[in-house]
């Protein structure tokens, strides 16, 4: 099931909704109480989709992949083990599909980071890992968007991931796959630079979900990133980026400079 939140083109309402085909059967309720349909339905066309969820919290896991463990100990010249590093994105940088992701002058290098997201369904705390599918909506796409010349390199990353538009989500929720073994690409402009595979994760996703609900207590709608396969690259003004995974879909923002 593909679950999406949208704006209505023709009265600007939202609403959550379920996606038949080029349909949307708008839900009677957020679907984190179960699925109850109403009778409306909208085409495709006719709304704006818009981020998933508005999550309380957005967490993320830090080189969760070789790749991006092995970049990370190049880049600091320090040894970095694989140990799980939980950290908080700033909910204000969530864009949904096709929103532009906007450089601030002040940056210096910025680069994409394509991710496997989970969604939460439920309220967690303290549960373990063989728990974590109960409490997990479902998946979608997230980009981690970083500064990663020296903002990243601050105390709390504060401004290195939470910048405005640095974290784009989406374009839905998918509920009816397993996390383990799913392609992840990211392209620029068209052209493939990442590919790899989200059964490569060193850490997995229920493990990351039970590790982090041991000290906070996750919410319904919550999202949590899970680690970017694959080398990151720089981005530019006019570059498009697209982070597909299989089984869910193809998120995609453009990219623009702030204007001033």
């Amino acid at each position: 099931m593909r679950i999406a939140r949208v704006r209505l083109l023709s009265s600007g309402a939202e609403h959550y909704g379920v996606l038949h085909g080029d349909q949307v059967h708008i839900l009677a309720k957020p679907p984190f109480d179960g699925i109850v349909e109403s009778r409306k339905r909208v085409s495709l066309g006719d709304v704006r989709l818009l981020p998933p969820t508005a999550p309380v919290d957005f967490w993320g896991i830090g080189m969760n992949y070789g790749d991006h463990l092995q970049q990370a100990q190049a880049t600091s010249g320090l040894p970095i083990t694989g140990t799980m590093r939980p950290w908080h994105k700033g909910v204000g940088g969530i864009i949904g599909p096709d929103q532009p992701i906007i450089i601030p002058p002040e940056a210096v290098e910025v680069h994409y980071e394509g991710e496997l997201v989970v969604v939460m369904g439920k309220r967690a705390r303290r549960i373990t890992p063989a728990q974590a599918p109960q409490y997990i909506l479902g998946y979608t796409c997230g980009n981690d968007v970083s500064e990663k010349h020296s903002w990243e390199k601050e105390p709390g990353q504060w401004r290195g991931k939470g910048t405005d538009t640095f974290a784009p989500v989406g374009p839905w929720i998918e509920t009816d796959i397993e996390p383990q073994g799913h392609e992840l690409i990211v392209r620029r402009n068209g052209k493939e630079e990442t590919h790899g595979n989200t059964s490569q994760m060193i850490h997995s996703v229920y493990d990351i979900v039970s590790y982090i609900s041991r000290f906070i207590t996750l919410h319904p709608g919550d999202l949590i990133l899970t680690g970017a396969a694959g080398i990151s690259q720089a981005i530019h003004p006019g570059d498009v980026v697209e982070v597909e995974i299989s089984g869910i879909g193809t998120l995609r923002n453009p990219v623009e400079m702030e204007k001033l």
